[in-house]
């Protein structure tokens, strides 16, 4: 093999290793949103037979610093409940710190990609408005009820799922199919 024969493939080499490294990670995100990997990081069972808050990163939606703390109704976040209900059908019940928003934003959402809002820090949620799940580019309009009392309103992405831990599975439901979610405390 001559020696300047390498340096010519070696672009062709990287290019292929970025793709395969690319596809892996697009499987694996894939993989992890329909719930098929990570499913052992589900909380683990508290004494009361309510899930309990797992270790989460340090960003304004998901920090932990107040899971334990009162809200509205004197329960600390650990204790609250979940009403999630969709446009058609049943609402369905699940412990409150099991909810999250997209695979990676946690446990809150990106209000008008700027306002990290947790879901703790929340009494309530409504979609008034939603394009088709996944759409490109896709946004669904929400009013947010703050523990506080105030209530603010934004977009968050429609490409995205909200989901939880019931009693009996994974529950999971887009904007566009979801009315409202309650955290009753």
């Amino acid at each position: 093999m001559a020696e300047g024969s390498f340096w010519k493939t070696a672009p062709g080499v990287l290019t292929a290793v970025a793709g395969v490294i690319t596809a892996v990670g697009g499987l694996l995100a894939i993989l992890f949103q329909v719930g098929v990997l990570g499913s052992e990081d589900k909380p683990p069972p508290a004494a009361s037979g309510v899930a309990s808050s797992p270790a989460v990163s340090s960003s304004p939606a998901t920090s932990p610093s107040s899971a334990g703390t009162a809200g509205q109704g004197g329960k600390p976040w650990t204790e609250a409940t979940a009403v999630i209900t969709p446009k058609d059908g049943d609402p369905v019940e699940a412990p409150a710190s099991t909810v999250r928003f997209c695979i990676g934003a946690g446990m809150g959402i990106n209000l008008n990609d700027s306002l990290d809002v947790a879901f703790e820090k929340m009494s309530g949620l409504e979609v008034t408005r939603s394009d088709p799940a996944l759409s490109a580019g896709g946004k669904a309009t929400v009013k947010v009820h703050l523990t506080s009392g105030k209530d603010i309103s934004g977009t968050i992405t429609s490409g995205c799922d909200f989901f939880a831990e019931s009693d009996i599975g994974r529950y999971s439901l887009y904007p566009d199919r979801l009315a409202k979610i309650e955290f009753r405390r």
